[in-house]
């Protein structure tokens, strides 16, 4: 009697080896110390400015949190996921950026604040500098480059079985069936 593979076991085995732990905290660096109840929480606080004046809009508001990256294994933005599904995080980033708009900052301020603390990820998109210009221009370069590529590749092929093609339709013709075709084509005229 021969014992059946069991995938279960061997998929639990493989996800609380540590092997696989740190493949996956690898591959999801904003989510690695995160759970879905906030654990690693950060507040971002700023001073009020002078002016002390509120210069954004609720849109705008709303607008700087979809800038925002939520540390919690969802990767939707803040203001997604407080709206969708609340996880520990979103509701009290979401205290953050009111108090930062209250203390008079603008959206990038904003954003550039809770760089500060989370870091990169921090951001639904790279900023537009450095390094990070290739994460943006790249993806544009290779589509571009691949619709030459197939351009030249369907022009090359298309010229040579047109060249094959017409190259002489009558050669297998004996000379008296090319005569009669040849007479034929000048009646008509």
């Amino acid at each position: 009697m021969t014992k059946s593979f069991d995938r279960r076991a061997l998929l639990r085995a493989l996800a609380l080896s540590p092997l696989a732990a740190g493949r996956l905290a690898a591959q999801e660096p904003n989510t690695a110390n995160a759970s879905m109840d906030g654990d690693g929480f950060k507040p971002v606080r700023l001073p009020p400015k002078a002016t002390n004046r509120v210069t954004l809009t609720d849109l705008e508001r709303d607008d700087a949190e979809r800038r925002l990256s939520c540390p919690c294994p969802c990767t939707l933005d803040v203001f997604t996921c407080r709206t969708s599904m609340p996880c520990g995080f979103a509701p009290r980033m979401h205290q953050d950026v009111i108090a930062l708009v209250e203390g008079g900052y603008s959206g990038d301020e904003i954003l550039e604040a809770f760089v500060a603390v989370y870091g990169e990820t921090a951001r639904m998109a790279p900023s537009k500098s450095g390094f990070n210009l290739v994460g943006w221009f790249a993806p544009s370069v290779a589509i571009a480059t691949g619709a030459i590529a197939i351009t030249w590749w369907l022009r090359r092929t298309r010229t040579a079985a047109s060249a094959t093609i017409v190259a002489d339709p009558l050669s297998g013709a004996s000379p008296e069936e090319r005569a009669r075709l040849d007479a034929a084509v000048h009646d008509d005229s």
